[in-house]
Formats: C-alpha cells, sequence, structure tokens
C-alpha cells in the first residue's frame, strides 16, 4: 500500500467519523427537545391540576325578571351581594395569587385604567368580598381579574355585568 493509499484511507476514517459526531450531536438534541416538551407537557398536567380561576359570586335571578329580560340584561344569574359589595370566588383548584383587578366601564378611556385594587390570595373556593359596591355599577361595565398560580402561570378572568346580571365570563392564560 502507497502513502498515497494510506492518507486517502485516513481521511475517509476521518470523514466517517466527522459524519458520525454530525449524526450524533443531530440526535442528542432531538432527545433533548423531546424531553424538554415531556417536561412541559407534566408542568401543563401539574398545572392544570391546581389552576385558579376567579369568578363574581352569584345567585339565581328571579325566572319572571329572567325571562322578560328586565332592565334589557339577558342571563339567569345575578351578582350576590355582601352588605352591598361584590363578592368574588376562586373556583379553581389552586390558590390565586397576588389578585389586581378593576371595574371599567364601555366609556372608560383604556390608557387610564380606573382604580386597581388587590388582594394578596384567594384560596381554593376561597371568597372574597370587595370594596366595591353593587349599586355604583348599575349599567354595562366588566370586571378584570389579573392573577397568578403557584407555579408562577398568570391569568385573566372577565366577566360582563349588566344591572347585577352576570352576562358573560371569559377565561385565559396571560404569556408573559
Amino acid at each position: 500500500m502507497s502513502d498515497h493509499h494510506i492518507q486517502l484511507l485516513m481521511l475517509l476514517v476521518q470523514i466517517a467519523g466527522l459524519i458520525f459526531l454530525i449524526w450524533y450531536a443531530i440526535e442528542t438534541w432531538r432527545l433533548r427537545k423531546a424531553a424538554q416538551r415531556q417536561a412541559q407537557a407534566a408542568l401543563d398536567q401539574v398545572e392544570g391540576t391546581s389552576k385558579p380561576c376567579i369568578m363574581i359570586l352569584g345567585e339565581l335571578r328571579d325566572g319572571a325578571d329572567a325571562i322578560l329580560e328586565m332592565n334589557g340584561a339577558v342571563g339567569n344569574i345575578i351578582a350576590r351581594p355582601d352588605q352591598g359589595s361584590f363578592i368574588i370566588q376562586n373556583i379553581g383548584n389552586g390558590a390565586a395569587l397576588n389578585v389586581r383587578y378593576r371595574f371599567s366601564r364601555p366609556d372608560d378611556n383604556p390608557a387610564q385604567p380606573r382604580n386597581v385594587r388587590f388582594i394578596p390570595n384567594v384560596m381554593p373556593t376561597g371568597r372574597v368580598t370587595l370594596v366595591e359596591r353593587i349599586g355604583n355599577y348599575r349599567e354595562l361595565h366588566e370586571a378584570i381579574f389579573e392573577y397568578g398560580s403557584i407555579n408562577g402561570r398568570k391569568y385573566r378572568s372577565t366577566v360582563q355585568i349588566n344591572n347585577r346580571v352576570l352576562t358573560g365570563f371569559h377565561f385565559i392564560e396571560v404569556k408573559n
């Protein structure tokens, strides 16, 4: 075997080694990505079992008022008062932490939100009476609650209210 053949054989071995190294790096990267997806799926499952959800506590509306859509409000659940104030309840399975909320009307300027209030936490199935008086919000408005979970995820609940009647509810996870 000549020197030329030996050098060619060494070059082929080095190229094969380089190809193997590239293949190994790609497979390792794929395995890492798969492990990250599995870890994220596990975190999502844990979060699903401990997710908070804030809602205004309601009670059944008088049947005749609901059928006749009194005051232009459609729905059969009204905000339950506690000495004239709104009550919120955590209907989720996890604690709602650092709850910030505000009430707004359609004519409010979004750049200047009304008073934003704070509640440190609302435990699962826990209730809190707010300082907002139901009588101050007789027309169409919404209550917006933003809060976190024990795992650090952020959520927003929005409740539409028309003359004490709960007319809509939206719940979303807020991406950071």
